[in-house]
């Protein structure tokens, strides 16, 4: 029970620790992240807190599950399919040029064996753009490449993690097979796919039989957990299995088998778990790095660091203008740059690192590892802002930020005067004064329903981007209305099937 209690202690001063530099960032502006992992590193040197070990097994087995299976959640395949050339070359060829790249170069630079630097390599490739992401949001980058960055990530994490794998027996005792590797690859991730695939689809049907909020969003829950393992189990990725279950749900079962209030309850859930998990995870990668040991690896970590970005650059650069080539929609120079300073490396590669064991050089590779996620965390993370803004790429985006402003704007003034009425229902203003301020609003609806017209007629892409919205939204009401119909016993289930079949169809041609 006193070890039980005081577990439970550490946890909840963590979770005080994380809250109060959530606070703290919203007036200093600095990514929560980030924030996090200085104030970690800071309470491991003063040891405000015993240190607190993440190994392998907690990483993957019950923080990796609910990041992964959130971020895809959120992702539309849509967008995913319109940029998949990219994004598949970033996060396939991208990672075998980075591992080949950086393992070749250390190898060389700091006489370690080339399997122990292809290892590193491997290990250090992996993505997470949760820092980049938030300063996407709040600068307003264009979504195309919020997604092309976010879905590199994605997916690199399973192939970074896949080939990690296959390197890491290779070097506890089979020696290097390319071949055996290449077909090893293959079967791990198209197996991962796979498994990914059909239990999330079982999952998508099921909810489609149950209305209620709790259980479904348990069910998701309870997926995100069991596909993990369940691939792991089968000696396939479970990364990309967890990934594959996200978007199934999050494209189809978010929208197709679930009624509004679950859609909203399931947001809210993911959105509260990932943010307990990711503030945990960073003010523990904090308290787990070792300044001494960075301090005694310094060479080999600034060479390290230097080999990663250069790695970063022949990734990016030549991948993404391969996939310029023919392309309707190429990618400009200027998000290439940021596609390049934004693959920061975060929790992916400390877990791996952890979980080292007895292979040589374990020391030097972890503190690689650490040091160059530090770098990329702090230094990369931390001037990301001023990268963006240097681009121009917010102000590329006017029209869209003008939209926005002009539908909150009309969002707000619909909710006044739904409050307005409430008044005077309850008898809590006089009519005079509510009919004074319906003609102002009235007014002021008016007034943006003209400039969002306006604005829609000039921009064809925006209009199309809206129409879509628009159809898919209606489709999605129509299939709620119908089986909360069946529920209530108005229509036939075989009625509704029929009806829902045929908004499938156009479900799916919208997505």
């Amino acid at each position: 029970m006193d070890s039980l209690a005081f577990e439970l202690t550490e946890l909840l001063a963590l979770l005080m620790i994380a809250t109060a530099v959530a606070v703290l960032v919203k007036y200093i502006r600095l990514p929560y992240t980030i924030a996090l992992v200085l104030v970690g590193l800071f309470v491991g040197m003063v040891r405000l807190l015993p240190e607190v070990p993440l190994t392998e097994e907690i990483i993957f087995y019950l923080i990796l599950p609910p990041l992964l299976f959130e971020g895809a959640l959120n992702m539309d395949i849509q967008h995913i399919k319109n940029n998949f050339r990219p994004i598949s070359l970033l996060a396939i060829a991208g990672v075998l040029i980075s591992t080949l790249t950086v393992g070749y170069l250390m190898s060389y630079l700091i006489a370690i064996p080339l399997a122990i630097a292809l290892l590193f390599g491997a290990m250090i490739t992996p993505t997470d753009p949760v820092s980049v992401l938030a300063a996407f949001k709040a600068l307003g980058v264009p979504k195309r490449l919020s997604t092309i960055v976010e879905g590199e990530s994605i997916l690199n994490d399973g192939t970074g993690v896949v080939l990690f794998g296959i390197l890491f027996e290779m070097v506890r005792g089979s020696g290097l097979d390319l071949i055996d590797g290449a077909i090893t690859f293959l079967v791990v991730v198209i197996g991962g796919a796979a498994i990914g695939f059909i239990l999330g689809y079982v999952g998508y049907k099921i909810l489609g039989y149950i209305d209620d909020h709790l259980i479904e969003v348990t069910i998701t829950l309870i997926l995100a957990f069991s596909v993990f393992i369940i691939a792991e189990t089968l000696k396939v990725s479970g990364v990309i299995a967890v990934v594959m279950a996200g978007l199934i749900i999050g494209n189809y079962g978010k929208y197709l088998s679930m009624s509004p209030t679950t859609r909203v309850t399931l947001i809210t859930f993911w959105g509260f778990l990932v943010f307990i998990v990711n503030s945990i995870v960073f003010l523990l990668i904090g308290l787990d790095i070792h300044l001494d040991k960075l301090i005694v690896y310094w060479k080999p970590i600034v060479m390290a660091v230097v080999v990663v970005l250069i790695e970063r650059a022949l990734s990016v650069y030549p991948l993404v203008n391969l996939s310029n080539i023919k392309s309707k929609l190429k990618i400009p120079f200027q998000w290439q740059h940021v596609i390049f300073w934004g693959g920061l490396h975060g929790t992916i590669p400390v877990a791996l690192a952890l979980g080292l064991g007895d292979v040589p050089y374990r020391d030097l590779l972890a503190s690689m590892t650490f040091g160059v996620v530090l770098f990329s965390l702090v230094v990369q993370g931390l001037s990301m802002e001023f990268f963006i803004k240097r681009s121009s790429l917010v102000r590329k985006e006017e029209k869209q930020l003008e939209y926005e402003e002009l539908m909150g704007k009309a969002i707000a003034v619909k909710a006044a005067r739904k409050e307005l009425e409430k008044m005077v229902e309850e008898g809590l203003i006089a009519h005079v004064i509510a009919e004074e301020l319906n003609v102002q609003f009235e007014k002021e609806t008016e007034e943006l329903s003209k400039k969002i017209a306006a604005l829609i007629g000039e921009d064809g892409l925006l209009r199309k981007e809206m129409d879509m919205i628009a159809r898919r939204r209606i489709l999605q009401a129509e299939k709620s209305a119908l089986n909360d119909a069946v529920v209530k016993g108005l229509i036939s289930e075989e009625v509704a099937r029929k009806i829902i079949e045929r908004i499938d169809v156009e479900l799916a041609e919208e997505l």
